[in-house]
């Protein structure tokens, strides 16, 4: 990388790293707050209804990745008039997603008897609360659009910055009235009125970082649309496709077995998103960095960086997933108690989606990055039709395990086939086979990894928060030595070792 790359994807990655580890905090703390105060039944209905609205985003049609990838080039050279020209076109589709979104949100209203199978036991009115959700959602696209501009232009770090300060207010103000009033509606206004105050401070600082935006805009012309109208088309399909697979999860739940196991489901998952909240920031810190890479420089420039991602990104999922399958167990019973454990296959299906979308993220940043959005675009959807498809007939046969483990059986075999074919053979101009060998290799390794940390674990045999963290620490320092102790001699390692020296002596 450059050195102006290398100094904005750490600055990104310093910044998202501090700010996640914080929330990572904060929020166990509402969590818990939110348990003792509310307790489950509404931890459940929080996870179904964010699961419906992840569904209705599909209307957002891939058109921001679609217009963030043509702002690459423009920011690249310094053209302003088409960075204004397209920012224009991107301010015009998300008002209009908005109102559909809200308009086919309130016609969801009187289907919500449909996806419930068991009505929750609490006193506020369950069509109330989903629309109090829908507004969050509806009003997350005014004025969000400016924040891509930032993160574009590889200054992602601002916008973590505003993210953090109002996460940290809402979460506050989020606890307090819950004690005070114990009023999960009110929880859920703090919630809209937060999301609100973070674009227009985002909007805001965008209007001062690029003053031209302001100024008269001249429409692009036809073809420059038509190719943008022709990627958004191909994204729709992907797009749909992919919010099908990453949101229906909770709704089968609620359907197919109950809301209250979608409450005890949604602690562990809150482990995996807490980790995959602080591994995509740093994953996402590289993406501005790659698709300014993708636009300026060789097939052979491009494939050298994915191997070193795809080395990282194995190495951090990796680590997070063995932790997550030997701590989580320990950490739930002492955090909340034995009433809140879930099986091990249960845990072992949520980690594996965790892992395999995780580690995905590298060919799909690239894959979107060199702009194949037309070749890829049937995919997603394939991969939601398995999906649902495998998700009805394990969990009739394995239970709710079955529902998590057919999401990574899905994704393996369509998007997970897909991508990395596209970059590899249309991008770096390779054969695939290398990556798949690559892929399953750290696979086997962590499988064995798994297994010895689990002996010593099983030796060590302490409970109580003493017993988590020593866990924990045993963990960390098992998994890393045994990685670097097999892939430290190695040119890649060293050359990674060498450019992360470099960027943290600046």
């Amino acid at each position: 990388m450059t050195g102006s790359r290398s100094k904005n994807v750490s600055l990104n990655t310093i910044f998202a790293l501090s700010c996640q580890a914080f929330n990572l905090l904060i929020n166990f703390i509402t969590r818990t707050v939110f348990i003792k105060v509310l307790g489950t039944e509404y931890l459940g209905v929080n996870g179904l209804f964010t699961n419906v609205l992840t569904i209705l985003s599909f209307a957002e049609l891939g058109i921001g990745n679609a217009i963030v990838f043509n702002l690459y080039k423009p920011l690249a050279v310094g053209d302003k008039l088409k960075i204004g020209s397209l920012m224009a076109l991107y301010k015009k589709a998300y008002t209009m997603i908005g109102l559909f979104v809200a308009i086919t949100g309130l016609g969801l209203t009187p289907l919500l008897g449909v996806i419930i199978k068991k009505a929750p036991d609490i006193p506020e009115n369950i069509s109330v609360l989903y629309n109090l959700f829908l507004a969050n959602t509806v009003v997350s696209y005014f004025f969000a659009y400016k924040k891509n501009i930032i993160i574009a232009e590889q200054k992602n770090y601002i916008v973590l910055i505003v993210t953090q300060v109002v996460n940290v207010a809402k979460i506050i103000f989020q606890i307090i009235f819950l004690f005070v009033t114990h009023q999960y509606i009110i929880y859920l206004i703090i919630q809209i009125i937060c999301t609100i105050t973070e674009n227009i401070i985002c909007y805001i600082v965008a209007d001062k970082l690029y003053p031209y935006l302001k100024d008269p805009v001249v429409p692009l012309n036809k073809e420059e649309t038509s190719e943008i109208i022709k990627d958004v088309k191909a994204l729709a399909l992907y797009k749909f496709g992919s919010v099908i697979l990453n949101g229906t999860d909770n709704i089968l739940i609620s359907s197919m077995i109950g809301v209250r196991e979608v409450g005890l489901v949604s602690n562990y998952v809150l482990l995996t998103t807490s980790c995959s909240s602080i591994l995509n920031k740093v994953t996402e810190a590289f993406t501005s960095s790659v698709g300014n890479l993708n636009a300026t420089s060789d097939p052979g420039k491009q494939y050298e960086v994915f191997k070193k991602l795809l080395f990282i990104t194995v190495w951090i999922y990796g680590f997070a997933s063995v932790g997550l399958i030997l701590v989580s167990q320990s950490f739930i019973t002492t955090w909340l108690g034995r009433d809140y454990l879930l099986e091990m296959p249960v845990l072992i299906a949520i980690v594996a989606e965790f892992y395999v979308k995780g580690v995905h993220s590298v060919a799909y940043t690239y894959r979107s990055t060199l702009g194949f959005f037309v070749e890829g675009r049937w995919s997603a959807l394939a991969a939601a039709v398995i999906n649902l498809v495998l998700s009805i007939i394990l969990c009739q046969r394995i239970g709710l395990a079955g529902i998590f483990i057919a999401t990574p059986i899905a994704r393996m075999l369509s998007i997970g086939i897909v991508d990395p074919v596209l970059i590899f053979r249309k991008g770096f101009k390779k054969n695939v086979a290398e990556y798949y060998v690559t892929y399953f290799g750290y696979f086997i390794l962590f499988v064995a990894i798994v297994f010895g940390c689990k002996m010593i674990l099983d030796w060590i045999n302490i409970s109580g928060w003493i017993g988590v963290i020593i866990n924990a620490i045993t963990v960390t320092v098992v998994f890393n030595s045994i990685v670097i102790s097999i892939f430290g001699r190695t040119k890649m390692f060293k050359e990674l070792q060498q450019t992360f020296l470099k960027i943290i002596t600046k």
